[in-house]
C-alpha cells in the first residue's frame, strides 16, 4: 500500500504539472497500450482493433503501440503505469481497479449479472453509464466500454458435482477480495495468486483448482493440467479500456471523442465475437478430454447471499444492477 501512495503522489504531481490541451488539435502522438493476454485471443484481437481504428479516425496522428502478453508487468503494475505515464491505456476486467475502490468491485460479485441479456442491459443502458462516471470519480480512472467475458466457471482436476463438493478444495483466485471471500462463503480455500502462476501451480499441486471464463481456460491450456469444468457461473463479468483519468482529459477534445467511439466499439464487437465463439471454446475443450459438470446452483446463490451485508458500500450499485431488467 506504501507502494500504491507513492505512485499516487507522484501521479498527481505530474497531473497538476501537465498542461490541459482540449481544445488543442491533435499531434503526433504515440500511446503505449498494455494488457496481458496472450496471442490469438479475443482480447488481443480486441485491442489490435482498438489500436487500428484509433489510428485510422486520427489519419495516423496517433500511433498505438501494443505491449501484449503482460510485458509490462502483471496487470496491477500494469494499471499502476497509467498512473505515472509509462502506459496510457490497459484493457482489463472492471474489477481490476477495486483495489482503488470498492465500487468497481460490483462487477465481480457473484450471480449479481444474471445472463447475456443482463449484462447488456446494465453495461449499454443509463446505469451502465452511471456506473462508469461513478467508477471514475471513486478511482481517478476513465474506463470505456464493456465487453461480455463469458460467465466465469470453475476448473479442477476432480468432480464437483455440489456445493459440498467444494469443502477444503484449493482454489487459485485472482489477488482480489471479492473473489476472495466468494469461495470463502462457497466452502473453498481460496488461494490469492497471479495470472502467470495458475498453470505452474495446477501442475505442481499447489492449488486443485481455478475459475476463469471459457476463452482464457481454453487459452491458457489449461486443459493440460485440469480433467473437469463445472458450469458454477458465478461471475458474468465486463472487460474495458482504463486510462488515467487526468492524462485522458489532457488530450484535445477531439481525441477523447474518438477514444470513446471507438472503445465503445471495440467492447461491442468483442461482446458479439464472444458469444460467437463461446461454444466453441466448449467443444475444443471436451475435444481435449476435459468432462463438464453442471450442478444445482440455488446453493450455490444462496451461500453467497449474505456477502450483500458485508459489503455495504456496494449496496447501492447491487441494488440498481438487479432492479435492471433483462431486455430493458
Amino acid at each position: 500500500m506504501k507502494q500504491v501512495g507513492s505512485i499516487l503522489a507522484l501521479a498527481a504531481l505530474i497531473g497538476m504539472s501537465a498542461p490541459v490541451a482540449a481544445n488543442a488539435e491533435i499531434s503526433e502522438t504515440e500511446l503505449q497500450f498494455a494488457h496481458g493476454y496472450p496471442e490469438g485471443n479475443i482480447w488481443t484481437r480486441t485491442a489490435k482493433r482498438y489500436a487500428d481504428a484509433i489510428e485510422e479516425r486520427t489519419d495516423g496522428k496517433v500511433t498505438v503501440s501494443i505491449a501484449g502478453g503482460g510485458s509490462t508487468g502483471s496487470w496491477d503494475e500494469a494499471i499502476e503505469a497509467l498512473q505515472i505515464g509509462t502506459n496510457d491505456m490497459v484493457l482489463e476486467s472492471v474489477g481490476t481497479l477495486d483495489r482503488y475502490d470498492p465500487l468497481p468491485g460490483v462487477e465481480a460479485f457473484p450471480y449479481l449479472v444474471r445472463n447475456l441479456d443482463h449484462f447488456r442491459s446494465i453495461y449499454y443502458g443509463d446505469v451502465g453509464d452511471e456506473f462508469f462516471d461513478a467508477v471514475e470519480e471513486a478511482t481517478g480512472f476513465r474506463i470505456i466500454g464493456a465487453g461480455y467475458r463469458g460467465a466465469r466457471k470453475l476448473s479442477a482436476n476432480q468432480p464437483v458435482e455440489s456445493i459440498e463438493d467444494l469443502e477444503g478444495l484449493k482454489l487459485r483466485v485472482p489477488p482480489l477480495k471479492m473473489y476472495r471471500q466468494t469461495w470463502e462463503h462457497l466452502g473453498a480455500d481460496p488461494v490469492p495468486m497471479p495470472t502467470d502462476e495458475i498453470f505452474t501451480s495446477l501442475q505442481q499441486g499447489v492449488v486443485d483448482g481455478q475459475e476463469n471464463p471459457l476463452e482464457y481456460i481454453y487459452s491458457a491450456k489449461f486443459y493440460e493440467v485440469q480433467s473437469h469444468v463445472i458450469n458454477t457461473n458465478h461471475v458474468i463479468g465486463a472487460m474495458t479500456f482504463i486510462f488515467d483519468s487526468a492524462t485522458f482529459e489532457s488530450y484535445p477534445e477531439e481525441l477523447q471523442d474518438i477514444l470513446v467511439e471507438e472503445g465503445r466499439e471495440a467492447m461491442l464487437w468483442a461482446t458479439d465475437e464472444m458469444v460467437a465463439q463461446e461454444e466453441n471454446y466448449r467443444e475444443q475443450l471436451e475435444a481435449e478430454g476435459v468432462e463438464f459438470i453442471s450442478v444445482d446452483l440455488e446453493p450455490f446463490r444462496e451461500a453467497v447471499t449474505p456477502m450483500r451485508e458485508e459489503f455495504p458500500e456496494l449496496s447501492e450499485w447491487i441494488e440498481r444492477f438487479a432492479e435492471v431488467g433483462d431486455n430493458e
